[in-house]
């Protein structure tokens, strides 16, 4: 039995002739799909395409995605079991309509949006809560706890890995020949794999190939995706082609701590711009307001960076061993520690190198997931996996120190 439909696209709107006629068959270019606890996010996205039509069934609980005239790109990933997400599955549908099964362990509240962008169409959908049917005897008050809320709970940190560049937008370039937008997917992807072995830790690509973000697209994927904190990956390159070293940044609001932060700051903030001016003439950068979280959360992103220059220092030259300050656009996350991190200077002909190098990306991956772990092991956020295993590590040295045994009262009989 289906229980209720969400149309996306023009809301309220209603598709007319002239738009049926000139409707051009769109491609799905990739499925994303993260999840934590009793909530999921799916992304997709396309080449373009009419609206979709979300809706869900039950017996066994299912949602399903019709996405009109468009078909799947060769290759295309279909992304694993997770979560409440038991499976997924792709089907032609009669007149042209691919159909996306995601099969839940449980029904749940389900909403979609979709945002059209100079490279294509974005569908999101996103799982919620449980859902529950209303009964003649269930009418009281129910509460409802943010995903973030404080209290017990296991969850997982979630880590927004963002490859920074993209697409038409190249980044710096080495001597030969090598682009930063490769560098940095292949360390991000190295990092967010290494993110996931970790107990209690989770990663999120805001990009997993090659496609041109504005600054703001980054930010929100991190905060749809629930992020405890955002890492932006970059390779850049300078003038002076004998500089060499790593570097961490975060967000300044009073100044760069230096003229070369401050010239770093500009370049990176001009993606937007190359991007607009290539693929959507006439657009204009707009600023991005930096909110009052944001600014609580600078303590806590310079906390994190030090970790991680700490843990850089111990796989290769570190330029700068202080944090360093710019007023990065990308780094403007409200409420969400973030961090951007020159792994080397693609301009230094030795270290271009070495970036190419999958060992040296993947010392890199370690160092910057050391240090982020060890950032969360001391500052763990209420409600997951960190913080519980913090508790039970207090309540065994106060045993320990009383010289008694730590026992732990179950969570439910």
């Amino acid at each position: 039995m289906i229980r209720k439909v969400f149309l996306g696209g023009l809301a309220g709107g209603l598709l007319t002739l002239a738009v049926l006629a000139t409707a051009t068959a769109s491609e799905l270019r990739s499925i994303q799909l993260s999840a934590a606890g009793e909530s999921a996010l799916v992304m997709f996205r396309l080449s373009g395409g009419p609206p979709s039509r979300v809706f869900t069934l039950d017996g066994p609980d299912r949602v399903v995605i019709d996405l009109p005239d468009t078909h799947a790109r060769q290759g295309l990933a279909i992304p694993a079991a997770t979560g409440l997400v038991s499976a997924v599955r792709l089907g032609k549908q009669p007149h042209g309509t691919l159909r996306i099964v995601l099969e839940l362990k449980s029904a749940v509240a389900v909403r979609s949006s979709q945002a059209a962008g100079a490279s294509g169409r974005e569908l999101t959908v996103t799982l919620g809560e449980p859902a529950v049917a209303a009964a003649a005897v269930d009418t009281g008050p129910r509460v409802v706890r943010a995903a973030h809320a404080p209290g017990d709970g296991d969850r997982d940190v979630i880590i927004a890995v963002d490859a920074g560049h993209g697409g038409i937008d190249p980044g710096a370039i080495g001597h030969g020949g090598t682009r930063e937008k490769d560098v940095t997917l292949a360390i991000a992807r190295d990092l967010a794999a290494r993110i996931d072995t970790e107990p209690g830790m989770r990663a999120v690509l805001t990009r997993d190939r090659d496609e041109f973000l504005e600054l703001r697209d980054r930010i929100q994927r991190a905060h749809a995706a629930h992020a405890d904190m955002f890492l932006s990956i970059h390779a850049d390159s300078i003038p002076d082609r004998s500089i060499s070293g790593a570097s961490v940044y975060i967000l300044s609001v009073h100044g760069a701590s230096s003229e070369a932060a401050r010239e770093l700051a500009e370049g990176q903030n001009a993606a937007d711009l190359m991007g607009g001016v290539l693929a959507n003439a006439g657009a204009e950068a707009k600023p991005v307001v930096l909110d009052l979280a944001q600014q609580e959360s600078i303590g806590l992103s310079a906390t994190a960076a030090e970790r991680v220059v700490s843990e850089l220092e111990r796989v290769g030259e570190v330029r700068k061993a202080q944090v360093q300050r710019a007023g990065f656009v990308v780094l403007k996350s409200p409420g969400i520690p973030s961090m951007l991190i020159e792994t080397a200077y693609i301009s230094n002909p030795a270290e271009e190198r070495r970036l190419r190098s999958p060992d040296q990306q993947s010392r890199l991956a370690e160092a910057i997931c050391g240090g982020v772990r060890s950032y969360f092991v001391a500052n763990p956020p209420d409600g997951t996996r960190f913080k519980q295993e913090r508790r039970v590590a207090s309540a065994a040295e106060v045993a320990a120190a009383g010289g008694g045994t730590a026992t732990l009262a179950p969570l439910s009989q």
